[in-house]
């Protein structure tokens, strides 16, 4: 494993549907989230971040969250390629148990046109590192 960021959060208003539960797509939010946060951590520039686009994701979805649950976000670095990053989610109930799992595949391009390029040398230690980063509650309206 490399670096990981757990993010904890509430769940909100807004990534609830008609049901009263998350939404599928809030997933997707809260590991961008996540990722994002720990990108900056790691020492990507909001313009490097802009470049590492999503071109596979699975997502598993074992219960539902409800509106004003605090949950735990984890995303977390499995696998460093020459150009491409496969990158974990885990998101946990208030009783720890994973209620969202899944993984992705990222590319790191060399533009926001361009094809692929290989990971800057001096950030893939820091990416295949056992860091991980831990982030306080926020609350979500």
């Amino acid at each position: 494993m490399g670096a990981a960021i757990e993010v904890h959060r509430t769940v909100a208003w807004n990534e609830t549907d008609a049901a009263g539960h998350n939404h599928f797509s809030a997933a997707f939010r809260w590991l961008e989230e996540a990722e994002h946060q720990m990108w900056r951590l790691i020492g990507f520039t909001p313009e490097r971040i802009a470049r590492i686009p999503r071109v596979h994701i699975d997502v598993d979805y074992a219960q539902r969250l409800y509106f004003g649950q605090e949950i735990t976000v984890r995303v977390d670095i499995r696998k460093v390629g020459r150009t491409s990053c496969t990158l974990g989610l885990d998101v946990r109930a208030p009783d720890g148990s994973s209620a969202i799992t899944g993984s992705y595949v990222i590319v790191h391009a060399a533009s926001t046109t361009d094809g692929s390029e290989p990971w800057p040398a001096e950030l893939v230690p820091i990416m295949e590192s056992d860091t991980c980063w831990k982030v306080a509650p926020q609350v979500s309206q």
